[in-house]
């Protein structure tokens, strides 16, 4: 097994993290901005938008561990997880610019097929970009340490991702098709110029013969056996339903049931919130466990959502003051099971000697995308179901259930992720007995060869 240093500097730690800005600027406007445009400018229909995105969300699952085992296979002269981030940011160019702004007469298969050609090149890029990041130190604290900076770029990306749409909005008469056209452009210098600094500036762990390939089957049935990962994967599937059907409806939430006048510029607060935050919930995973840490998280967040379900019309400032206290948990939500996952894969390289990170991030970053497309179609199916206008025109039956959707159903997720987290035994202590032994066991083998 290879041993890459303990502590990674500053730049290429900032080198690293860079690219997750980008990312997230575009991750952002798919969740938020995209149903309210195709639905309220374009016309499409709620439910079809709500299919269409679960059908997308669903082919690009099935491309996910290919992804990540082809990363982990791939040997080239510039490594194996740094070629595919120019092919990824490539793809993914080229499907947000249709996306975001579609030719005339753009209809559900237009969208469909757009909206999975930028999940795939999300794929090529995220999956060994995470992968390469597992690999950069073996320690416990070091992963936690560079998934924190991994969120600072990503908190960065949303807060410019939720500065340019408020910015728009505060113009009279703004749509969300102006706020997509402006994040087209910002994409467009952003996502180049970060994957060029990874690209060139981070080092690859040295590719050793340890690494072996494995089939999609039995990897899965590899990592479904380690129980810390199991674990982690379901509490987390759990949380992305919880939070992706809240989210795709929050624009109608904040519109309707509060009165919020530019919600871009509570999204700003609250990812300003959020990027305050990562260095305490940094603290947290190291003082109590990444896993107690990640489950206090969750637990506010099922607090702040039962605070908005009371909330009345003209209420916005009760509104932004509980979003902020969310965005507090946004940084824990991500970079704690992110370091998790990386910690799982130590106890499989521990029983197999094989080092598959590729594999783990993307079984991960699959179940993720089946939260996302559930909460993303379930939200819209259900505001179609019991007759939600996306033009506006509810009434206040209609309003009433459109609370209870946003505030109280995602609680029943959030609740069964914070028991699993609760059962999750990957201590520091026992994460540092593994890494010894692997330490143990790679000395053995340099001297057998020496």
């Amino acid at each position: 097994m290879n041993a890459p240093v303990a502590r990674l500097g500053l730049g290429t730690l900032g080198a690293y993290g860079s690219l997750a800005l980008p990312l997230a600027t575009i991750g952002l406007p798919l969740s938020i901005f995209l149903a309210p445009f195709y639905s309220g400018e374009l016309g499409l229909p709620l439910a079809a938008l709500g299919i269409a995105m679960v059908v997308a969300r669903l082919s690009d699952v099935v491309i996910d561990p290919f992804i990540g085992i082809l990363s982990d296979r791939v040997r080239t002269r510039w490594g194996r997880r740094r070629v595919w981030l120019p092919f990824g940011a490539a793809v993914m160019l080229i499907g947000v610019t249709q996306l975001f702004m579609p030719a005339a007469g753009a209809d559900i298969v237009y969208f469909t097929i757009w909206v999975s050609v930028v999940y795939f090149g999300f794929t090529l890029i995220k999956l060994p970009y995470e992968a390469w990041g597992a690999e950069l130190s073996n320690d416990y604290h070091e992963r936690t340490r560079i998934t924190s900076v991994r969120q600072l770029f990503t908190v960065a990306g949303l807060i410019a991702a939720t500065a340019l749409p408020a910015l728009v909005l505060a113009s009279e008469g703004a749509k969300s098709s102006d706020v997509l056209r402006i994040l087209t452009y910002a994409m467009m210098v952003a996502l180049p110029l970060c994957t060029v600094l990874v690209v060139w500036l981070v080092p690859e762990p040295p590719q050793g013969s340890a690494e072996a390939a494995v089939d999609l089957r039995k990897g899965i049935k590899i990592l479904w056996r380690n129980g810390p990962f199991r674990l982690v994967s379901i509490a987390l599937f759990l949380g992305y339903v919880a939070e992706t059907f809240r989210i795709t409806i929050t624009v109608f939430f904040a519109r309707d049931v509060v009165g919020v006048q530019n919600i871009g510029l509570i999204y700003l607060f609250y990812f300003i919130t959020g990027f305050i935050a990562v260095p305490f919930w940094m603290w947290l995973g190291g003082k109590l466990g990444k896993h107690i840490a990640f489950a206090c998280a969750l637990g506010i967040v099922i607090v702040t959502n039962f605070g908005v379900f009371l909330l009345s019309y003209g209420q916005v400032l009760e509104f932004t003051l509980l979003f902020m206290a969310k965005g507090f948990c946004f940084g824990a939500l991500e970079l704690l099971p992110a370091s998790m996952v990386a910690d799982a894969a130590d106890v499989d390289t521990v029983r197999s000697r094989e080092r598959r990170q590729g594999l783990f991030f993307a079984i991960i970053t699959m179940t993720n995308k089946m939260g996302q497309a559930i909460g993303q179609g379930l939200s819209l199916n259900i505001l179609a179901l019991v007759g939600y206008k996306a033009a506006g025109g509810n009434s206040e039956s209609v309003l009433f259930l459109l609370k209870f959707f946003y505030g109280v159903f995602p609680a029943i997720f959030l609740g069964v992720a914070i028991c699993l987290m609760l059962r999750y035994p990957l201590t520091a202590k026992r994460h540092r007995y593994f890494q010894a032994f692997l330490e143990r066991r790679q000395a053995k083998s340099v001297a057998a060869k020496a």
